[in-house]
């Protein structure tokens, strides 16, 4: 009734017209409880009238607005409509009565008056149901309701014709960032147009796999995202798509351009799932992370692959994602990680390996999307699948694809503490342990991931993890499709070592080389060389005599050799100069065609200086893992005879192939011999007899017989039997006299007492039986059962005189024949003497008559003087010599059983007669007899005294 009236306003209205009145302001009595700041006391509760209100718009597709600024703590303001100015200052209480716009959607932001550019609120209305109609648009509630009373807040609503009124929608405002990751060529590059109403934000030329930083993007109403061609000049042109998309105040969004524009042109979805062209939106977006982690989202977008897990450091965080699929945010430690695409619920099955270094993103948040096409063939040819990050300020960085490398690893660090190590590899999905792995042990090529560091920790044998016993740790990162050698080289602490004498670094290292082989390149031997003694200079390296690496510091590996699959000798030579060897080795690869082998030098030159370690050697790591030592080359001392009498052998060349070099005795005759020379051993070495004009190694061979020989031993070496045995006469006791190298150990340079003669004796007669030797007529023999192509057992200690040697069958103490050994000037000296030549040269092609020749270590061969005409039935008890031996004259003292003519004879070395003298009757008794020397050569010389019941021999060594 009357007493609830609360304002009486006065208000004159024409007959006719049409109005419309709002009650705005505050009522007198709480005026004071109220901001009054933007408008004063004008605030106070009254009325606005609008008049001449058209109800009805003048064109259906138009509708007719009316206006009121009922906002009491809201100064003079502007209204913009989708960008444009709409109303220019209204005051609080200022009503508009009619202005037609068109039926369509708006944005109407509220703006200081004459500053459009600040937004103090927007908000959104669909016009289009209003077609031809009326709405009368009021500002209504406080802007700051905490300062006024908690009133209601500030708002624009719409009062309809029939009474009807209506909230306008207030625009708020959500954070999106807009990822390209639609992989069609087609689209490759694209102008993107974000139509906002009140603006249009257009990305020009955005390309595939870029992404916008987070951006302000309106909420309240539907916004149309178009794509259009990249050289569009407007949201109208070249449209490929227009994609509708509303967003909730507040939120942060994913917004992912994803699949292609014709999916019949294109490898159907695995899963079935649908791959056209689309917006994938999704809400809870972050821009930066949890403390000090890293928060990472995925996102599948790949259209030919199909559902798919992934493992993060070999871990599984996501079973399986569909494409189109989100995840969560995972929040991680800022690190480095090795993200695994993996089949489906199935974190063991590989699909796509990738690193990211997220070490340095601790804080921020990224956006990791799979994009590209598994198969880019059945693709258009479009992009190749990877893993992207997009991080919130737009920037967007591919995780790096792990590829695969293979590699060797060789323990090859000499220092005695580190001879049995465990050592992990750590490649962040996994960790390889090499468990208790020994010096000079190699593994075989495995596959190691590429892309990212991998680290390689070094620890004690007994280490129970990665963190255990840690001696040093080693990153090393290696190249796709590369294969490498690893070498673990030098030692943990320099100081208690020798330096290495060019000054390299010895610390312990892992030294890495690309270019690495498991095979060899067609039936040839790939070789690599790396030098890993520590103390060793810059050295060279031949095969077979040729300089293959002239120079290598400590640390350097060489390319591969490619050589023959055969045998080779393998000198350490020094820098520069193929002539010092420095180390001999030798390695048989005749077996070894098609593969490749890592040759490492390893261990110290000086072990005593090096904490005892192991000595220098060359080792070779095959591609299975197996490491072998090449053989080190030692020293032999030889003597080689020729003593074969068959006449096609007389004079031949012998080749002694080395390897490294070969040995040619050009000519070589029949009885003659080499001095003692040096013989590689550890290898064996090819004896090749030839024809005597042959001109190389492989000309009118003969026969090639292999001989192996030991380091520090000495050898007598007989080239002994005939060619073709069927042209001779067969050896008595039936052994073989094919044409051989007979060898014999323990051979002497000299005597083992400096007062002797030491001599050696071997039967080389090939149709000679088993024979005994008799020296001096004396039993028992001297040598006994010596068979054809035996030597004796070891050297006979002799006195150094004159010998008359006997040759018999064994046991039968009858010579066959006799021959003078002179050893009286060889004291100290040592030699050997051989049976040679044939007993029957009638029934062995009229070769060479039996004989026996002494060989001296310098090579000199004599052959001794057959006596056999002389010797049978001499006396040796009844002639004396003295002085013996003597210079220009001696005296024989000689004794005649039986008077009667006297007849003397003195003969040289060779058995020539010099001196043949009649003594007349002589009788019986001691006789004496001054012989002068003068006429006599130097040398020995054998006197016969003859009787007519008697013969005696004695001999002179004539001296100048």
């Amino acid at each position: 009734g009357p007493g609830d009236i609360i304002a009486n306003i006065p208000a004159t209205l024409t007959a006719g017209e049409t109005y419309v009145v709002a009650a705005n302001g505050i009522l007198p009595t709480n005026l004071a409880n109220y901001d009054q700041t933007a408008n004063g006391a004008s605030i106070v509760f009254g009325l606005s009238v609008a008049a001449g209100i058209d109800t009805t718009a003048s064109m259906a597709n138009m509708v007719s607005l009316g206006a009121n600024h009922g906002a009491t703590d809201v100064g003079g303001v502007d209204v913009l409509a989708n960008g444009g100015l709409l109303i220019d200052n209204i005051d609080y209480a200022d009503a508009l009565s009619t202005l037609e716009v068109p039926a369509t959607e708006y944005v109407l932001q509220v703006t200081p008056d004459n500053d459009n550019s600040t937004i103090v609120t927007s908000y959104y209305v669909d016009l289009a149901p209003l077609g031809g109609a009326y709405a009368y648009v009021f500002a209504s509630g406080f802007l700051d309701p905490t300062a006024n009373q908690n009133g209601a807040a500030f708002g624009l609503f719409a009062a309809l014709k029939d009474g009807t009124v209506l909230p306008l929608t207030q625009v708020g405002v959500a954070r999106g960032q807009v990822v390209h990751n639609s992989a069609d060529p087609a689209a490759a590059l694209v102008d993107v147009y974000i139509n906002a109403l009140s603006d249009t934000i257009k990305l020009d030329d955005f390309a595939f796999r870029d992404a916008t930083p987070f951006v302000d993007l309106p909420t309240g109403y539907e916004l149309d995202i178009v794509i259009a061609g990249p050289t569009s000049t407007d949201i109208t042109d070249q449209v490929v798509a227009t994609i509708p998309a509303t967003l909730m105040d507040g939120e942060s969004y994913n917004i992912v351009a994803s699949g292609v524009l014709d999916p019949t042109q294109f490898a159907a979805n695995p899963d079935g799932a649908g791959i056209g062209f689309a917006l994938l939106v999704s809400a809870g977006a972050q821009e930066v992370g949890t403390g000090a982690n890293v928060d990472l989202r995925v996102m599948h977008g790949a259209t030919d692959a199909p559902s798919v897990g992934v493992n993060a450091n070999g871990g599984a965080i996501i079973p399986s994602a569909t494409y189109g699929a989100f995840t969560g945010y995972l929040s991680v430690p800022a690190a480095d990680y090795r993200i695994d695409v993996t089949a489906a619920n199935d974190p063991s099955t590989l699909v796509a390996p990738f690193y990211v270094d997220a070490s340095a993103l601790g804080g921020g948040a990224g956006f990791v999307f799979a994009s590209g096409f598994l198969d880019p063939a059945a693709n258009q040819g479009g992009e190749a699948f990877g893993l992207f990050v997009a991080f919130a300020d737009g920037t967007v960085a591919p995780l790096t694809a792990v590829g695969n490398a293979r590699a060797q690893v060789v323990h090859n660090s000499a220092d005695p503490a580190a001879a049995l190590v465990d050592v992990y590899i750590n490649a962040l999905a996994d960790t390889i342990k090499l468990d208790d792995f020994a010096f000079r042990s190699a593994t075989p090529f495995v596959d190691l991931p590429t892309g990212y560091p991998i680290e390689i920790v070094i620890a004690g044998p007994t280490s129970t993890d990665i963190t255990d016993q840690v001696v040093a740790t080693i990153p090393a990162t290696f190249a796709d499709g590369e294969r490498y050698n690893v070498v673990a080289s030098g030692v943990l602490d320099p100081t208690q070592f020798a330096a290495n004498p060019d000054g390299a670094g010895i610390g312990f290292a892992l030294l890495v080389s690309a270019g690495a082989q498991e095979a060899a390149i067609g039936s040839n031997v790939d070789l690599r060389v790396m030098h890993g003694a520590t103390d060793a200079p810059t050295v060279g390296v031949n095969a077979n005599g040729g300089a293959v690496v002239p120079a290598a510091p400590y640390g350097a590996f060489t390319g591969y050799l490619p050589v023959p699959a055969a045998e080779y000798r393998i000198d350490v030579t020094a820098a520069n100069d193929p002539a010092t060897v420095l180390a001999p080795f030798y390695v048989d690869a005749s077996a070894l065609g098609g593969g490749a082998g890592f040759v490492f030098a390893s261990g110290f030159l000086d072990p005593a200086a090096n904490q005892n370690g192991e000595a220098f050697g060359l080792f070779v790591a095959f591609a299975d893992g197996t490491v072998a030592p090449l053989t080190a080359v030692g020293n032999a001392r030889a003597q080689v005879i020729h003593n074969s009498a068959d006449l096609a052998a007389a004079s031949v060349d012998v080749y002694i192939n080395m390897l490294a070099d070969t040995i040619k005795l050009d000519n070589f005759a029949f009885r003659t011999a080499t001095p003692f020379v040096d013989l590689p051993t550890g290898y064996p070495i090819d004896v090749v007899i030839a024809g005597d004009a042959s001109t190389g190694i492989t000309d009118q061979v003969v026969a090639t017989i292999p001989a192996t020989f030991m380091d520090g031993e000495s050898y007598t070496v007989v080239a002994n039997g005939v060619i073709d045995p069927t042209a001779y006469a067969a050896n008595p006791d039936g052994i073989s006299t094919a044409f051989n190298l007979f060898v014999a150990t323990a051979a002497q340079e000299a005597a083992a007492n400096s007062g002797d003669v030491d001599l050696r004796v071997f039967h080389g007669a090939t149709d000679a039986p088993t024979v005994d030797v008799l020296a001096n007529g004396g039993t028992p023999p001297a040598v006994t059962g010596l068979a054809y192509a035996d030597f004796t057992a070891g050297y006979l200690a002799l006195a150094p005189a004159i010998y008359s040697l006997g040759v018999a069958p064994t046991a039968t103490n009858s010579p066959i024949a006799f021959f003078e050994a002179d050893a009286t000037g060889l004291a100290g000296g040592a030699g050997v003497i051989l049976a040679s030549g044939f007993l029957d040269p009638s029934t062995n092609q009229s070769g060479e008559g039996f004989g026996l020749l002494l060989v001296l270590p310098d090579g000199t061969a004599t052959l001794l003087r057959n006596t056999t005409s002389i010797d049978k039935d001499l006396r040796n008890d009844l002639l004396s010599v003295f002085p013996n031996p003597a210079a220009s004259q001696t005296r024989l003292s000689y004794f005649v059983e039986q008077g009667g003519e006297v007849q003397l004879q003195v003969m040289d070395m060779t058995g020539r007669v010099v001196i043949n003298r009649s003594l007349g009757r002589q009788a019986t008794g001691q006789h004496e007899l001054t012989l002068d020397l003068d006429e006599l050569a130097r040398g020995v010389h054998t006197i016969l005294l003859s009787t007519e019941t008697t013969r005696s021999i004695s001999r002179v060594q004539v001296t100048r």
